[in-house]
């Protein structure tokens, strides 16, 4: 079985860039008539008024960690579930 990593997203920091989506469109969704936040698409995805959270699989990270990795504003972390070891952004 292959490791777990988890996404948390800082939601009232985005600005509404749309790069995550357009690093990884079938996790990111961008309504402009529904909010100024990008949003999980995944039925998984935990969501709070402030953050949301996703558990996924290792077969997930490198498309995960791209559509991270581009956010102009850096609100969002990747974190292995099993050690805790933060990923992104390295420490």
């Amino acid at each position: 079985m292959g490791k777990k990593y988890k996404l948390i997203y800082q939601r009232k920091g985005c600005i509404g860039a749309g790069a995550c989506e357009n690093a990884f469109p079938e996790a990111w969704e961008f309504d402009i008539d529904k909010s100024e936040f990008a949003t999980l698409k995944s039925p998984d995805a935990i969501k709070n008024d402030d953050t949301e959270e996703l558990v996924f699989t290792e077969e997930l990270l490198e498309q995960y960690l791209e559509s991270v990795q581009v956010c102009p504003v850096a609100i969002m972390e990747i974190i292995e579930v099993e050690t805790g070891k933060k990923i992104f952004p390295e420490e």
